[in-house]
């Protein structure tokens, strides 16, 4: 006999044609269509023979390390696929370029860390995609992009995924179920949710996640059916953070409840089902430090600083002497802690600049002068220009 990983075909009758079947694979011919299966097999790469006329092909179990190149070359029938629990590291791009009948793609029990762009190209007609379990860090925005709308089912759990592609999860008008569950993700965009019609399942149970926005599928605020009445919803395993922006999730009803609070201290450990409305909580912004006058030599860097506390953490906006939201541009850059730096300043950005502090529970402002000092005439007193140096830099920050 053969070794088991020497692929020489034997060869069966099908349809009339003398058709090929890898070496310790079976081949059926059920209802005029073909199924190969080679599961467990010992297989160290995916088998040159099988018939490209095969309907299900079954390589699960095996040692395959990559899949791609004429691996499934004209298998334009293929509707099943299954390579889970491989050992597949690479996917090299275009490798299903052919199949536009696969419906079912199995990559789930791999050592996948990537998914690129052209990685999943050419499966116009995909519906269930199911690559949990691999050590996903990445998957790119365009790696969806041929079966957006055909998409029914997609389960990347148990991965190392911090970020997913809500930019393309979005647009699959035909998810039914999407399973995020035990990855490391921290954020979920807003509204990512709003058009998913069809959507009867949302795991994302241990991941970490501190807030989630309210979309209007969850809370009633539009209708989910005619195709679900009710979403199955799994936030259970994230530490969250109980307050006013959480209260919707609370408010939602549901027997599967699970989740728990993980900070504030007083909350921590408890369901939200244990938690009177009540409790669920914002505190509004106080500025506790902030530029009171700053004078600057024209030309020079000016730097307008704002501190504020609340729950949840405000966004600090600044707004210009003449009543605009300042936007960071080459001259101009607002941080996140509130700093606001003018690079280069001129002499019409003297006046009086606002800080506004704002988040769910309200907002708080405070007024900064900021003083431009003219630059002395050309031939004018060198002195001066001295003395007005010493004042550029003063920060009066209380």
């Amino acid at each position: 006999p053969f070794p088991p990983l020497f692929l020489s075909p034997r060869y069966l009758y099908t349809w009339g044609v003398v058709s090929a079947c890898p070496f310790h694979c079976v081949c059926r011919n059920l209802s005029e269509s073909l199924s190969t299966l080679c599961a467990d097999k010992g297989l160290l790469f995916v088998p040159p023979h099988v018939d490209r006329r095969t309907v299900e092909l079954r390589l699960a179990d095996n040692f395959i390390t990559e899949v791609g190149g004429t691996d499934f070359v004209n298998m334009t029938g293929l509707v099943d696929l299954t390579l889970s629990r491989n050992t597949i590291h690479l996917i090299r791009p275009m490798a299903f370029a052919d199949l536009e009948s696969l419906r079912s793609l199995h990559l789930d029990g791999n050592r996948l860390t990537i998914v690129g762009p052209r990685d999943l190209a050419g499966l116009v007609n995909l519906q269930h995609l199911i690559v949990n379990n691999n050590q996903l860090v990445k998957v790119s925005v365009q790696a969806f992009d041929d079966f957006l709308l055909t998409l029914e089912d997609l389960d990347m759990s148990y991965n190392n995924l911090r970020k997913v592609p809500w930019e393309s999860i979005q647009n699959m008008a035909s998810l039914h179920t999407l399973n995020l569950d035990h990855n490391l993700i921290d954020h979920i965009a807003e509204g990512v949710f709003g058009e998913l019609y069809k959507l009867a399942r949302l795991d994302m149970t241990s991941n970490r996640l501190r807030t989630l926005p309210p979309d209007p599928l969850f809370t009633g605020a539009i209708s989910p059916t005619p195709y679900n009445a009710v979403i199955s919803l799994n936030f259970g395993g994230n530490p969250l953070h109980c307050n006013c922006e959480l209260l919707w999730l609370r408010r939602l009803v549901r027997s599967d409840d699970m989740e728990t609070c993980a900070t504030p201290l007083h909350l921590a450990g408890r369901y939200f089902w244990s938690i009177p409305e009540e409790e669920f909580t914002c505190e509004p912004p106080l500025i506790t430090r902030h530029t009171h006058k700053l004078w600057v030599l024209e030309g020079q860097r000016a730097t307008l600083k704002c501190r504020a506390i609340g729950d949840p953490e405000p966004v600090v906006h600044w707004v210009s002497p003449d009543d605009r939201i300042i936007a960071n541009s080459s001259r101009t850059s607002s941080f996140n802690n509130g700093t606001l730096d003018i690079l280069v300043t001129v002499a019409r950005d003297d006046g009086a600049y606002t800080c506004i502090a704002i988040n769910a529970a309200g907002e708080a402002t405070a007024t900064v002068d900021l003083k431009i000092i003219p630059l002395p005439h050309r031939g004018g007193a060198g002195e001066n220009l001295v003395g007005l140096r010493g004042v550029s830099n003063l920060d009066g920050v209380a």
